[in-house]
């Protein structure tokens, strides 16, 4: 088990719902502590709203989706940086985690972000796109690193 999943931020997480598409099992978690806390409390964590766990037919952890709330920057029309709370959908594979999509200072309530995973996961196929890409990224790291060994 890796460190992202024993961290407080995903322990804390409720299952509230199973749902099953044509190829893959989708578990889905809430955090049942109210938002405005979770921003006032927890914002270093950054702390994950929703949480969306994909197996495959034969019930294999394939990988999550997790909404998380945390301090971002943008770029100002006049160039200045300018500092808000972002919601960002995250998938975590074994090696790495990629950014989905930024809901920016809107706050997506559970429905929006289910139709969102559940798109990418059926219309998109992106569950094989990011093992895939996650598969070639830890080659790619691994020859770098075992080039720098020798």
């Amino acid at each position: 088990m890796t460190n992202t999943q024993l961290s407080p931020r995903w322990a804390r997480l409720q299952k509230v719902e199973e749902i099953e598409t044509d190829r893959y099992f989708i578990d889905v978690y809430v955090c049942p502590i109210a938002t405005e806390e979770l921003r006032e409390k927890y914002l270093y964590e950054p702390p994950v709203l929703y949480a969306f766990a994909i197996f495959d037919k034969d019930n294999t952890y394939l990988l999550s989706y997790g909404l998380e709330m945390r301090e971002a920057v943008r770029i100002r029309e006049d160039d200045t940086e300018e500092t808000y709370i972002g919601y960002f959908l995250e998938a975590f594979c074994e090696h790495q985690h990629f950014t989905c999509k930024n809901f920016k200072e809107i706050e997506p309530d559970l429905e929006m972000v289910r139709a969102t995973v559940i798109s990418f996961v059926v219309e998109y196929n992106a569950v094989e796109k990011m093992l895939e890409y996650d598969r070639e990224s830890s080659r790619s790291e691994s020859e770098v690193n075992k080039t720098s060994d020798e």
